[in-house]
């Protein structure tokens, strides 16, 4: 009896612990969509890239080039 309410306490758990990452990930595309939003729109102050970041690509950053 003491593994089954092992297995449930812990099948109540995932469930709680996938609830949760699903909440993270909704809140993550939110920001995501908000900051796309404020590189959008000039009178956001640091959304847009500084003249030097505006002119290099994600690879060439990996790439210490």
């Amino acid at each position: 009896m003491e593994h089954e309410e092992q297995t449930e306490k812990l099948s109540r758990e995932l469930e709680r612990l996938d609830e949760h990452s699903d909440e993270v990930g909704q809140d993550i595309d939110e920001a995501r969509r908000e900051w796309e939003a404020n590189e959008d729109d000039p009178t956001v102050p640091g959304a847009q890239p500084s003249e030097d970041e505006a002119g290099t690509t994600d690879e060439e950053d990996s790439s210490g080039a």
